[in-house]
């Protein structure tokens, strides 16, 4: 396997542009952030910093998942083979997360014809996932780790929000792990505003 734990800290990114800081909102309408358009010449490089499980480390296997079908360990979930989990703060407040979850739809085949599956993450209960995913025709599954007990088991919850809603989001990631578990490489980034683009995903990918 070839070394790409730093692939994303030098590679370059769409900047998500906003209006709001990163401190932690006190109610729901200081969360309803809102989002420009993404601006295609604003290029930055997307800051990978140090957090969760190394890469070569061992995934939470016994973590649980909400679905509308019912409670998925990650174990059950790596049965269907390797994954890409794409976690992001909420599917109905940040409006970072939900454009980078409706852009990446148009890599799932791309993902899948390199024998991966695609799962974005959040914190939010099925049903608001549910809604999200059905209005926007996703064809990827959401996962719902309401409680955060999944974020936890990974260590990426982002420690800055210590009351309001934003208790228990994990910093914007991106973790791939093989069906055996291991976690194969990833992505954390400090600044919610900054997303891998869709090429630097199947990039990971290439370079496993």
């Amino acid at each position: 396997m070839k070394r790409i734990a730093s692939l994303f800290a030098v590679a370059p990114a769409l900047t998500f542009a906003a209006c709001t800081e990163a401190g932690p909102p006190a109610d729901d309408s200081e969360i309803a952030e809102t989002a420009e358009p993404l601006a295609t010449d604003e290029i930055a490089a997307v800051p990978t910093i140090d957090a969760g499980l190394a890469v070569g480390a061992t995934a939470p296997l016994n973590a649980k998942f909400q679905t509308g079908n019912g409670e998925k360990t990650l174990e059950a979930i790596l049965e269907d083979g390797p994954a890409i989990f794409v976690f992001t703060r909420s599917v109905e407040w940040c409006p970072f997360c939900q454009t980078q979850l409706k852009g990446i739809n148009a890599i799932v085949s791309d993902v899948k014809e390199r024998g991966y599956s695609l799962y974005g993450v959040s914190y939010d209960s099925v049903e608001g996932q549910d809604r999200f995913s059905k209005n926007q025709m996703l064809d990827y599954t959401l996962l719902s780790d309401e409680g955060s007990a999944t974020i936890d088991a990974f260590d990426i919850r982002d420690p800055q929000y210590t009351e309001g809603k934003a208790v228990g989001v994990p910093y914007a990631s991106v973790i791939v792990v093989d069906q055996d578990g291991k976690i194969t490489a990833k992505s954390v980034s400090g600044d919610f505003k900054k997303r891998p683009t869709n090429d630097q995903l199947l990039a990971i990918i290439d370079a496993i």
